[in-house]
C-alpha cells in the first residue's frame, strides 16, 4: 500500500508519522506534522529538534493567547506532544533533552488543566526511588474496569495519555499508565536501567493502586516493547485479569538482531574488536541505527556495546510465557518493521496457561500495519475496547 512520506529517512518517517498518530486526541495536526518535515534534513538529528521545538512554541503561544479554554486545551497538547517529537533524537547527554522534557511535561499539564481534564500526576515510591504515574476516573463513579498502561523503549508518560488513556476514560473504565525503570523518573533522575523483572515495578504500582480503586477487572496494556515487558510481569503477578500486548515485542536483543544483517548476527552477539567499530559508522549512514543503539546504551544502563548485549541478554521469553493465566490479547502487524511478526504467533501459542488467547493481526489493505498500529490509532483501539468489553460482561455479577 502506498502512502504519503514524510521523510527518505526512514526513520524520521516513522517518528513523523508518530507525532500525527495522537491527532484523535489533540495530540497533533496533519498540516502541522507536513510543515514541520518540509523543513527536516534528510538524517538530521539536529534538524529534527530545531524544527520540531519550533513547531511546538508556535503553536504554545498561540495557545497561551486563547481565552477560550478548549482551543486554548487543544493547542497546548499538540504542543506538548511536539515537544517529545522534539526530544526524541536527542542524545542522552544533551542537556536540552531534560529541559525539553519539562517544557513537554507543564504544556500537558496546561492542556488538561484548560479542558478540564479530570487527572492526577504522583510518583509511586518503588526501591528507594519513584516512577511516575497518572491516574484517570471516567464520569462514572462507579466505574471498576482499570486499565494499567505502560510504555517501552521510549515512550514517555504524556504519550500514554494519548495512545490509550483518553481512549479507555471515554470508553468509561478508570486507568492508570506509569513509567517504570528504564523510563521516566527511575531513568532520568534516579539513574535506575530496564529490569527484566518487571514484575518488581509493577507489584509497587498495583500495590499503590490497590488503596485507590477496588477493580472488579484489572488489564494491563503493554506498548512496543512494554508488551514484552507486561507478559514478563503477568507470568509472575496473578493479579491481572487480562493482559494487551500492543503490540507483542520479543526480547530485545532479538529485535535488535533482526535489523542486522544474518551474516553479521553471531558477531553482532559476540561483538568482537572489528564490529565495535563497525556498528558506529553503520549508525552514520543509519539513523535508527544511530539512534537504537544510543537509547538502548542510556536505557539499559550499558557503557559499552559489549555491555549492551549483555544486558540486553535477561530480556527472554522462552522461560515463562507458559506461566500466564490471565486472558491475553496478542496484537501483531503485518508489516512489523522491529521483528518477525511469526515470532508473535509463536509467542501466542505458547500461552498454554492463559485462561484465552486472541490474537489479532492488523492488514495493510487496512493501514494498521505498521508498528503498534502508528497511523490507524482509532483501529487498535476498537481492537483493544472490544475485547476489554467482552471481558468486563463476562466479570460483571449476574443478578440472582
Amino acid at each position: 500500500m502506498r502512502r504519503i512520506r514524510f521523510s527518505r529517512t526512514p526513520a524520521f518517517d516513522f517518528e513523523a508519522l508518530r507525532g500525527l498518530w495522537a491527532a484523535a486526541y489533540d495530540g497533533g495536526e496533519f498540516g502541522e506534522v507536513a510543515a514541520v518535515m518540509a523543513r527536516v534534513r534528510r538524517g538530521g538529528f539536529e534538524s529534527w529538534y530545531r524544527e520540531w521545538s519550533a513547531m511546538a512554541e508556535r503553536v504554545a503561544v498561540r495557545g497561551r493567547a486563547y481565552g477560550e479554554p478548549v482551543s486554548r486545551g487543544t493547542s497546548l497538547l499538540r504542543a506538548a506532544n511536539y515537544m517529545r517529537q522534539a526530544e526524541f533524537f536527542l542524545d542522552p547527554a544533551d542537556p536540552r533533552r531534560t529541559a525539553t522534557a519539562a517544557v513537554c511535561r507543564d504544556l500537558f499539564d496546561a492542556g488538561l488543566d484548560a479542558l478540564g481534564t479530570d487527572i492526577t500526576r504522583t510518583r509511586i515510591p518503588y526501591e528507594g526511588a519513584d516512577l511516575e504515574a497518572l491516574f484517570m476516573r471516567p464520569a462514572d463513579s462507579d466505574a471498576r474496569t482499570v486499565l494499567v498502561v505502560q510504555g517501552g523503549f521510549d515512550s514517555t508518560l504524556e504519550e500514554l495519555y494519548f495512545m490509550l488513556g483518553a481512549a479507555a476514560v471515554r470508553r468509561g473504565h478508570c486507568v492508570l499508565m506509569f513509567t517504570g525503570p528504564g523510563q521516566g523518573s527511575a531513568l532520568r533522575e534516579h539513574g535506575m536501567p530496564f529490569t527484566a523483572e518487571w514484575e518488581r515495578p509493577t507489584r509497587a504500582v498495583l500495590d499503590w493502586l490497590s488503596g485507590l480503586v477496588e477493580p472488579r477487572l484489572l488489564v494491563g496494556a503493554g506498548i512496543s516493547f512494554g508488551g514484552h515487558l507486561l507478559a514478563r510481569a503477568a507470568a509472575f503477578e496473578p493479579r491481572y485479569d487480562g493482559v494487551v500486548l500492543y503490540d507483542y515485542f520479543p526480547g530485545m536483543l532479538t529485535a535488535f538482531l533482526h535489523s542486522v544483517p544474518r551474516p553479521a548476527r553471531g558477531a553482532f552477539q559476540r561483538m568482537p574488536w572489528w564490529m565495535r567499530r563497525a556498528v558506529p559508522l553503520y549508525g552514520r549512514f543509519d539513523a535508527q541505527a544511530r539512534w537504537g543503539i544510543g537509547n538502548a546504551l542510556w536505557t539499559f544502563g550499558a557503557g559499552t556495546l559489549p555491555g549492551l548485549i549483555d544486558a540486553m541478554r535477561p530480556f527472554d521469553d522462552g522461560a515463562w510465557a507458559g506461566e500466564i493465566t490471565a486472558d491475553a490479547l496478542v496484537l501483531l502487524a503485518e508489516r512489523e518493521h522491529f521483528y518477525d511478526p511469526a515470532l508473535g504467533r509463536d509467542f501466542a501459542a505458547r500461552l498454554t496457561g492463559a485462561r484465552s488467547v486472541r490474537i489479532h493481526t492488523f492488514a495493510e489493505a487496512d493501514g494498521g500495519h505498521l508498528h503498534c498500529q502508528n497511523g490507524a490509532l482509532q483501529q487498535a483501539h476498537e481492537v483493544i475496547f472490544d475485547w476489554v468489553h467482552g471481558l468486563a460482561a463476562a466479570a460483571a455479577p449476574h443478578p440472582a
